[in-house]
């Protein structure tokens, strides 16, 4: 009996990590995040468009999120999932991902999410996606094809360097393949004629 409840207390242990306080806070911050993206997208399939407004709250969001965080990584370094658990360490991915308007600091993590990716405590989904968002914004091709953009209504992958090896990059970090995600996006994103 005792051994079952120890192996219970160190998978919690496992998925909430030994800084609660800090998960806490990265869960906090990735629901307000996410929040406003969802209204966001509501808005975008519904008028094809999103309102200033909701626009300036965004930035506001990932404003304050991208100086938190920057402080954070600056001063102990990326999360690991012994610290706050893979739900946390994907939180704090995904605030990188969204820290758009500090290019340089999404460069800076980059090397530290490789490391996390190689000790497995990031999934090839988070790392794939910060490589194509510091290529996209250093005026690169992309090696995953994670980053689209949106032209007249439609969804649009950005340049990918060797676009005939995407997929096999892909199934090595274990995404889909790209004609299964431009769906997706299509799905969420692209206007429908008539709309």
């Amino acid at each position: 009996m005792r051994l079952a409840a120890a192996s219970v207390a160190l998978s919690a242990c496992a998925r909430s990590g030994r800084d609660p306080a800090l998960r806490a806070e990265l869960g906090s911050r990735v629901a307000v995040d996410q929040a406003v993206r969802d209204t966001s997208t509501e808005q975008l399939r519904s008028t094809g468009t999103v309102t200033p407004a909701l626009i300036v709250s965004m930035n506001r969001v990932d404003s304050a999120n991208l100086a938190w965080l920057k402080d954070r990584i600056r001063t102990h370094g990326f999360p690991t999932r012994a610290e706050v658990g893979s739900d946390g360490v994907k939180d704090a991915a995904l605030l990188v991902q969204h820290a758009d308007a500090d290019p340089a600091f999404q460069a800076e993590v980059l090397p530290m999410l490789e490391a996390a990716y190689r000790s497995g405590d990031v999934a090839g989904q988070e790392l794939a996606m910060l490589t194509d968002r510091v290529a996209k914004a250093q005026g690169r091709p992309q090696r995953y094809g994670t980053q689209a953009s949106l032209v007249g209504g439609q969804v649009r992958i950005d340049p990918i360097e060797d676009s005939a090896g995407v997929d096999a990059r892909r199934a090595a970090m274990k995404l889909p393949p790209l004609a299964d995600y431009k769906r997706v996006l299509d799905s969420v994103y692209a206007q429908r004629p008539g709309s």
